[in-house]
């Protein structure tokens, strides 16, 4: 689907109530830090919108940066998710067994999709992406880890030698590859 026809859909679309959040980062001030996208609370929307800004426990504004590991893993229901404008990385298993999963919106402040985060995501056609193309080469997709076998110790030194290194795929993101990557597709209300 074309990203003008897309719009029209998502353009209503409110933010979903019910995910659950969590905090994002740990520090001293827990009423101001960023929350992230722990679990979608068996929401049976078609369409989720992570909204870009949450009320915190604190009953204080914060953005919305993370989607946790296994935030929506295996929602069946869902077609559609608008990912919020602050959105920054996406975590392990996020969407997997999302097998209705047909279209997804990405910002341009997304730096890191994680392992396994699209695994079993067979319905995806469509990745609508904030930035441009060479902003989306630059996302750190992760299909692929580095792997040592290390030997016996360096003479005179604590450090092993490495006998093999090799470079193994992991499965889950390869549908990213096999998606129209729709680029300059502002998101934002």
């Amino acid at each position: 689907m074309n990203y003008n026809e897309y719009r029209k859909i998502i353009k209503n679309t409110p933010d979903t109530e019910g995910l659950e959040y969590g905090l994002a980062v740990v520090m001293l001030q827990p009423d101001r830090l960023p929350l992230r996208v722990v679990s979608s609370n068996y929401c049976t929307n078609k369409i989720i919108r992570v909204p870009s800004r949450t009320v915190n426990s604190y009953s204080k504004k914060v953005p919305v940066i993370r989607i946790g590991a296994n935030a929506f893993k295996d929602n069946k229901t869902v077609t559609d998710i608008i990912l919020g404008s602050d959105i920054c990385s996406i975590g392990a298993g996020a969407f997997a067994g999302c097998t209705a999963l047909e279209r997804i919106t990405i910002p341009k402040g997304v730096k890191r999709i994680s392992e396994g985060t699209f695994a079993g995501c067979t319905a995806l056609t469509d990745v609508y992406y904030e930035g441009t193309l060479d902003e989306w080469k630059a996302i750190d997709i992760v299909s692929e880890k580095r792997e040592l076998d290390l030997g016996s110790l360096a003479a005179g030194s604590p450090v092993q030698q490495v006998t093999e290194e090799r470079l193994t795929r992991i499965s889950g993101n390869e549908v990213l590859y096999r998606a129209a990557i729709h680029c300059r597709c502002y998101i934002s209300k």
